[in-house]
């Protein structure tokens, strides 16, 4: 049983996953302070000109993101890194309908 218990603590990919937490809890904490001063530029733009910066909503929706996968990694919730070593679906997406775009133009031709 004890030998068990100790392959379970030395396995590389758990030691793996826990570097990747440590990194990317400072990530999410570099991210708050980040959004925070966005939060504050965001409310300048309103302060002066009613209306919402659509650059600064842009950027806020990728860090959104962000805290919402790195979250998710942290707290076991998914075993996929957030980025930037996730899986970009719509790049794959994208290659999949140029694939088809490809193969339905060649079908036209013949």
């Amino acid at each position: 049983m004890n030998a068990i218990n100790k392959d379970e603590i030395l396995k590389s990919s758990k030691w793996i996953r826990f570097l990747f937490m440590v990194v990317y809890a400072f990530a999410i904490n570099f991210a708050l302070t980040i959004s925070i001063g966005l939060a504050f530029v965001q409310f300048l733009f309103v302060l002066f000109t009613s209306k919402v910066n659509i650059s600064i909503a842009n950027i806020n929706s990728y860090i959104i993101e962000f805290f919402d996968d790195s979250l998710a990694f942290l707290l076991f919730q998914t075993e996929e890194k957030p980025f930037p070593f996730k899986n970009n679906a719509i790049e794959d997406e994208v290659i999949i309908e140029a694939d088809e775009v490809v193969d339905s133009s060649q079908k036209q031709d013949n």
